[in-house]
C-alpha cells in the first residue's frame, strides 16, 4: 500500500535541502521547506520526513514543527545534518538537547547524515558561534579523540563538502517500513 508521504526541511546553505529532494524523488512523494508548508495538514500524512541542520547540536527550527507531530510520532523520520563527525555521543548530545533526553523520542527516528560548510559563506552570529566552537575544540582536544577535535578545526577553517546520496538509505530503510506496516 503507497501511503502518503512528505519530505519538510529547514535548509540555509543548501545541504538538508539536497538531501530532502534525493529522498522525496526516491520516495515519489512531496518536498517542501518549512517556511512553505502549512503546518496544519500533517495529520494527513501516513509518513512524515523532517530535515533540518545542526547549531550546536540544536535542530534549526524543530520547535516550529514539533508540536505538530504530536499524534505522528510512531510515523515521523527526522535526519540532521551538520559537519561534525557523527558518533554515539554526538547523538546523545542532539537527542539531551532537543528531546529532554530520549523519552521524547521513543516513537520517531533519527538520523544523521554529513553536510557542508563553506566559511566564507558564514556570517553574524553563526560566525561567531563557529568562532567559539573552534576555540573550544582548541581548548579541549585531547590526544584520545583521535584526531576527531583536529579535523573539526579544519573543516570550520577551510570548508567541507560531505554531502552524498548514499547517506540517504537508512532513511529509505525506515521509510519503507512504515509505509508498509
Amino acid at each position: 500500500m503507497n501511503k502518503k508521504a512528505i519530505v519538510i526541511y529547514t535548509s540555509k546553505r543548501g545541504a538538508t535541502q539536497q538531501y530532502a529532494e534525493w529522498i522525496a524523488q526516491s520516495l515519489e512523494c512531496e518536498c517542501a521547506a518549512l517556511k512553505d508548508f502549512d503546518k496544519e495538514t500533517i495529520p494527513e500524512y501516513d509518513l512524515i520526513i523532517y530535515g533540518s541542520w545542526l547549531r550546536g547540536s540544536g535542530i534549526v527550527d524543530f520547535d516550529k514543527i514539533e508540536p505538530y507531530l504530536e499524534g505522528s510520532k510512531d510515523h515521523t523520520i527526522l535526519f540532521v545534518t551538520g559537519v561534525s563527525e557523527y558518533n554515539p555521543q554526538n547523538y546523545l548530545q542532539i537527542c539531551e538537547i532537543n528531546f529532554d533526553g530520549r523519552e521524547n523520542m521513543d516513537r520517531m527516528q533519527l538520523f544523521f547524515c554529513p553536510g557542508r560548510y563553506d566559511p566564507a559563506q558564514v556570517k553574524g552570529l553563526d560566525r561567531m558561534l563557529m568562532a567559539v566552537a573552534k576555540k573550544v575544540l582548541k581548548s579541549g582536544q585531547t590526544a584520545e579523540d583521535g584526531g576527531a577535535a583536529m579535523k573539526m578545526i579544519r573543516n570550520i577553517e577551510e570548508g567541507v563538502d560531505l554531502v552524498d546520496r548514499k547517506y540517504i538509505d537508512p532513511i529509505l530503510n525506515a521509510a519503507h517500513r512504515i509505509q508498509n506496516r
